[in-house]
């Protein structure tokens, strides 16, 4: 038999010897003294009843666009995941993949390939061009290209090294980073000396901003839907298929950031295939969710395309700038 109390452990809420649970937050009328058996007990049936709901939730939420929204909007919104939780999952998910593919050397590796590096072509003199068979000028080019890559490498180890130099003034670095061509006159060269010497950590950075950045352009996209389809919903009813088409594109992102790190010889047929499937899914949420023509649908599809990767861009733009200047 369980003790009873007098009050509610969790609210404060007071309880007479009959109530077996809190009127006023639902939790059981118990005293704090949990055996194991029944600590167990609470983990598995929370397990399982979180199981059987998303295993409830994957069919429609991978194979029928629109549906989940529509049943959470007609009020049915014990029956699936909620939208919010389902986005969280799903973008846990897609950013802990970009976490465990993206190198940390990814700026480094990038840079080294731009800084001061010669094109080709522009290595061979014009009468070399001219006199050299297809088989030598290919050779040739090769040979170039190593050259070229091995350069660019030495000079951007020098960079950093330059960068780490305490006893280089500022002034002093930008004049030595003109002469390798990668200077940026807008920028002052306290903030591009910070950039080389903490490439490594510009990339966590970004990394890490950019969960957030998405989380606040949720409301965006939201609010694109509210002006196409301004007569059909309220705006909560579009914030909610935001979250349902964001958590989608996490999940089908992600298993493609997989995929290319286990077959990557396929990598742009997977991001073709995978961009595809989001951008149909999307259409027929929209013409599932709003019962418009399908003329009108794919109209509408591609404005909000247009205006929600316009405003995309400029937010990433705006994130990698923060991440420039905070490093």
């Amino acid at each position: 038999m369980k003790n009873k109390t007098t009050n509610c452990l969790n609210c404060g809420e007071q309880l007479t010897p009959d109530q077996n649970y809190c009127p006023n937050c639902g939790q059981e009328n118990s005293d704090k003294k949990l055996p194991l058996g029944a600590f167990i007990k609470d983990f598995f049936s929370n397990y399982i009843s979180f199981d059987t709901i998303l295993f409830k939730t994957l069919n429609p939420f991978i194979f029928r666009p629109g549906k989940l929204t529509k049943a959470f909007n007609a009020g049915k919104r014990r029956r699936y995941i909620n939208p919010i939780r389902l986005y969280l999952i799903f973008s846990l998910f897609y950013f802990f993949m970009i976490s465990l593919t993206v190198p940390k050397d990814l700026i480094d590796s990038g840079l080294r390939s731009v800084v001061n590096q010669k094109s080709i072509t522009d290595s061979l003199k014009v009468e070399e061009l001219d006199s050299l068979g297809i088989q030598q000028l290919i050779n040739k080019a090769e040979q170039n290209k190593v050259a070229n890559k091995e350069d660019s490498i030495n000079k951007w180890a020098t960079l950093k090294y330059w960068a780490a130099d305490e006893n280089l003034s500022d002034e002093e670095f930008e004049a030595k980073l003109d002469k390798v061509g990668g200077s940026i006159e807008i920028i002052p060269a306290s903030y591009k000396r910070s950039f080389v010497l903490n490439s490594s950590m510009f990339t966590y950075q970004a990394i890490r901003n950019l969960p957030l950045m998405m989380f606040f352009f949720l409301p965006v996209f939201a609010f694109i839907l509210y002006l196409l389809f301004m007569k059909k919903r309220y705006y909560i009813e579009h914030l909610i298929h935001g979250l349902h088409l964001h958590a989608f594109a996490y999940f089908i992102y992600g298993l493609a950031i997989l995929l290319i790190s286990l077959f990557s010889t396929a990598e742009e047929w997977i991001i073709f295939l995978s961009f595809v499937w989001v951008s149909i899914y999307t259409l027929f949420s929209i013409k599932r969710l709003y019962q418009n023509s399908w003329t009108k649908s794919i109209f509408k599809f591609i404005t909000l395309g247009f205006f929600y990767f316009t405003l995309l861009l400029l937010g990433l733009a705006l994130e990698l700038s923060i991440s420039f200047f905070t490093i």
